[in-house]
């Protein structure tokens, strides 16, 4: 496929704000691209050359970028004011190239993928001046349209707005007509979060076989498996009830380390990965946790675990806020020495060659717990987990970490599986919120901030409007404008961070009423975590506007919102589409009420 064809696609997207309606565009387009260039193509969908949990960037600044355009168009006044005029370095590149770029060679989407490679491989000593070299000879073999996409990539800003979600839609659809296929595309994908070898195999297999293709897509190691997810419950009494004899942990507020050993047949040794709740390589910073899965006495190995601070003098664990510290990417020695960490196993998805997800929770304890008993190291213990036989003894079990200073335990249902992705009532979180009426805080997104007055308006942020995803259109709605719980130190980061997201106008996939329009609107991309009072509804939020609760009479003109927000935490380990979702608050909202 020539990249003008594909440049031409990002376009018509481009212009579109209706989901459906780029899923049947995209659905079209993906019939059209040759199976060796789908990969390709799925990747730089994204933005990017390779899956998510693999770390490869362009390390390639805006500077940089203005550079290069500079050189190239011999013009640099007028590089500057462009990028002045439009903001959007994609754009000015467009515009300064469009004599020089050369539209007649019709250069292809593998002959681009291969350049861009070259770019982001490029390390050591005159590695910058190189891929100056490259990206500059890459424009000129580009028609101006093109250079604007490619553009954009190098400079990590395609943001076409493709979810995940829309893509498995749109594979659907390429195949069927429609989206029947959605439900086993979301468990293939979670089990392989590859996007570019999962879209590979649906495309190039016969319709009448999927079902049965995408449903023996194993775990592997080296590829992250999506997170199991919880539901929500107000009580002992009320999870009891659902449970009935149940198994619980601690829930521990940490980080969710994915922890990754596989065989390497042609080399010596095993590898170790590590990845986050969103499926970002997180080895390099923790080489403890890599030295210790080496001594596990297993050939290959999936466990899923929560990663936390440690006082080892005190044995107590140590707070979120410390935690994190643990993922800088810079003078990672330091931290592992100030801040060790334990990574407390939770289960067990993978042994020794074999997928355990369909296995029930029993079995798959057992075996992490043989593994973890017979290991010589410190770091990679099984968070205690306990057999529940009544009510009573859940109820005492979550009152007792509570007082030890936990968030409240996970509840699971015996004999249940690993099921990817999902969210369901076979694992419950059950928390205290001492502070008010809610029965867990919320991961909602930054939509976008209010440049404040008095004192903050010297740090540019007063408040940031925050708002929930919801899967069904792949929008996020408002539910909170937050001005509390942020120290100076705060202000400064928050606007530190949002700056990079800044969008001329409000995003395509973003609902908000006029009256509460942010004074700067960002990308959706940043998750922080908001306690609140209580959940209400509210005539200015859209989030949940015409939706019903169970104790509703009927649906509500008004949205729900968040009474007496606050911020907990700034910037969560997840991507926006795995932030709290509208059903899930409509599900806390309904917990108020006694006996729902």
């Amino acid at each position: 496929m020539k990249f003008e064809e594909f440049a031409k696609f990002l376009a018509e997207v481009e212009g579109i704000s209706g989901r459906n309606e780029v899923t049947v565009l995209l659905a079209e387009f993906l019939q059209k691209i040759p199976p060796e260039e789908v990969s390709s193509v799925m990747y730089l969908l994204q933005g990017r050359l390779v899956p998510n949990f693999i770390d490869l960037e362009f390390g390639f600044s805006q500077k940089s970028g203005l550079r290069a355009l500079s050189e190239v168009s011999e013009d640099e006044g007028k590089v500057k004011d462009l990028f002045a005029t439009l903001g959007d370095v994609g754009l000015v590149a467009e515009q300064v190239l469009e004599k020089k770029s050369d539209s007649t060679k019709k250069i292809s989407v593998s002959e681009v993928y291969e350049i861009l490679m070259s770019i982001a491989q490029a390390s050591g000593k005159g590695s910058q001046e190189a891929k100056l070299t490259l990206f500059k000879d890459l424009l000129l073999k580009l028609d101006p349209l093109s250079v604007r996409y490619v553009t954009r990539v190098v400079m990590g800003s395609l943001r076409i707005g493709f979810s995940d979600k829309t893509v498995l839609d749109a594979l659907s659809w390429a195949k069927t007509g429609d989206k029947r296929l959605r439900k086993s595309l979301d468990i293939a994908y979670g089990a392989k979060a590859d996007i570019g070898e999962l879209a590979k195999l649906v495309l190039v297999t016969k319709v009448e076989d999927l079902p049965e293709v995408l449903s023996n897509i194993k775990f592997v190691p080296g590829v992250p498996v999506a997170s199991k997810l919880v539901e929500r419950e107000s009580s002992a009494a009320s999870t009891f009830e659902r449970m009935g004899k149940c198994i619980v942990q601690p829930k521990l507020d940490g980080l969710r380390c994915q922890i990754h050993l596989l065989e390497q047949p042609n080399a010596a040794g095993h590898k170790v990965e590590i990845f986050s709740r969103n499926m970002e390589s997180l080895t390099a910073v923790f080489p403890d946790i890599v030295e210790a899965v080496q001594k596990l006495p297993v050939k290959s190995v999936i466990i899923d675990s929560e990663a936390i601070g440690y006082d080892v003098e005190n044995a107590t664990y140590l707070p979120f806020q410390q935690t994190i510290q643990r993922r800088r990417k810079y003078n990672i020695d330091e931290t592992v020495e100030a801040i060790p960490i334990r990574a407390m196993a939770f289960d067990l998805m993978y042994l020794n060659g074999e997928d355990l997800s369909r296995e029930d929770v029993e079995s798959r304890l057992a075996k992490l717990e043989q593994i973890l008993g017979n290991s010589d190291q410190q770091v990679i213990q099984q968070l205690e987990t306990k057999t529940m036989d009544t009510e009573e003894e859940l109820d005492t079990y979550f009152k007792e970490k509570i007082g030890m200073g936990l968030e409240g335990v996970i509840v699971k249902k015996l004999g249940t599986t690993y099921d990817p992705g999902t969210r369901n009532f076979d694992w419950i979180k059950l928390k205290a919120n001492t502070q008010s009426d809610m029965v867990d805080t919320v991961d909602a997104v930054v939509l976008g901030y209010f440049t404040g007055r008095g004192g903050r308006a010297a740090f540019g942020v007063g408040a940031i409007l925050v708002g929930l995803y919801n899967p069904d259109d792949d929008k996020f709605y408002s539910v909170a404008k937050v001005g509390t719980g942020m120290t100076e130190s705060q202000l400064a980061e928050i606007k530190r961070d949002l700056e990079p997201l800044i969008a001329k106008s409000q995003p395509e996939n973003v609902v908000v009423n006029k009256i509460l329009h942010p004074d700067v609107w960002v990308q959706p991309e940043i998750v922080v975590e908001i306690d609140a009072d209580e959940v209400t509804r509210s005539p200015g939020h859209t989030a949940g506007v015409g939706t019903q609760a169970r104790f509703e009479t009927e649906a509500s003109t008004k949205g729900l919102s968040l009474r007496f927000p606050r911020l907990k935490i700034w910037k969560r380990d997840k991507k926006a589409a795995q932030a709290t979702t509208v059903a899930e608050v409509l599900r806390l909202y309904e917990l108020r009420v006694k006996g729902i």
